[in-house]
């Protein structure tokens, strides 16, 4: 250390603290798990049972849509409900 400079307890418990909240954040970090593939559904999320990330007919049924409704928003027209087209605006809202 420099002649007349001294280190108080303060820095060590500022060193101490920081290191504290860094440690900790790695471990939030490394605990966190992935959304569910349902969860790239948006506000359609609950709407998918298996949680496979997408929307069946049987599923958009069940929650007492219309298979009309379900084909304007397939725009891939596979039979399901994608998170990319559950994303998108539906044809026709003005949108």
């Amino acid at each position: 250390m420099a002649e007349g400079k001294s280190v108080d307890a303060g820095h060590f418990v500022g060193l101490g603290l920081g290191l504290a909240s860094t440690l900790l954040g790695f471990y939030g970090l490394a605990n966190t798990k992935p959304l569910p593939p349902s969860a790239r559904l948006g506000q359609l999320a609950s709407l998918d049972l298996n949680n496979d990330g997408r929307l069946s007919p049987d599923e958009w049924a069940k929650a007492g849509r219309t298979p009309a409704a379900m084909a304007a928003m397939d725009t891939n027209h596979d039979g399901f409900i994608e998170p990319k087209e559950a994303r998108r605006p539906a044809r026709g809202r003005g949108h």
